[in-house]
């Protein structure tokens, strides 16, 4: 069992703002942080290398324009740029602050290692004409597998197709990634900070549909290093020099 999914884990594999105008933990031990709606970073103990910090960009398009458009031409300049790619999210990754003053109609992450200072310069210096408002904030996301080997009886794709039917990872992710392999399922999970409420719903959907118990799903790391810790409460994460108007 533990080579099987070593397999399928394999294969898987407040905060300052700026606006610019148009021109598995083996026993887990809750990190109370508040809120699970998006409005303020959810309390979880999924946290360490399941938590990272990113870049995030906000966007306004102008009024009529083509949002598929302004998403082709900000990964080419990402490109262009040397910044990797961009990755869409739900507006529920940014700061219960910069969502008061707007809720963005798009939302892209960048990689990694980019700097939010790198994603400010790549919007002030070529903001699409197409995209009316931005803005540009450090935010923390999960980034994170959920992996489970079905019952003897049950097979991958019998699995899959019974959480798509139930719908409760469609309510508690919103955007993920199901692969279906030989010997499992995976379900991966890139946005914003799940509570553990939302992971425990998802692994409970994952159980019934493979015929196993909950412990069964497991929840993984996407990416290697020590991430975020929220033991102690949301850390700073605004500091690195960064430009501004």
């Amino acid at each position: 069992m533990r080579r099987v999914l070593a397999g399928l884990l394999v294969a898987a594999a407040g905060v300052a703002w700026y606006a610019y105008p148009a021109a598995e933990p083996p026993t887990p031990v809750a990190h109370v942080v508040a809120g699970d709606k998006g409005d303020e970073l959810a309390g979880t103990s999924f946290d360490g290398p399941m938590v990272r910090r990113r870049a995030a960009i906000a966007i306004h398009p102008a009024p009529g324009a083509d949002r598929a458009a302004i998403a082709k031409e900000l990964r080419a300049l990402a490109t262009e740029a040397k910044l990797g790619s961009l990755t869409d999210a739900s507006f529920a990754v940014f700061s219960a602050d910069m969502l008061e003053y707007l809720v963005p109609e798009m939302t892209f992450v960048l990689d990694e290692d980019v700097r939010v200072y790198d994603a400010e310069a790549l919007m002030r210096d070529h903001q699409p004409a197409s995209v009316a408002f931005y803005l540009v904030q450090p935010v923390l996301v999960h980034d994170l597998t959920f992996c489970v080997v079905p019952a003897d009886g049950v097979t991958p794709a019998q699995v899959s197709q019974r959480q798509d039917d139930e719908g409760v990872l469609s309510d508690s992710l919103n955007r993920y990634v199901t692969d279906v392999q030989p010997d499992g399922v995976t379900v991966r999970y890139f946005g914003a900070v799940l509570g553990d409420p939302q992971i425990a719903a998802v692994r409970d959907s994952m159980a019934r549909a493979a015929g196993v118990p909950p412990d069964r799903v497991h929840v993984t790391a996407n990416l290697p290093g020590p991430g975020v810790d929220l033991s102690h409460g949301v850390p700073d994460i605004t500091d690195e020099p960064h430009g501004g108007h």
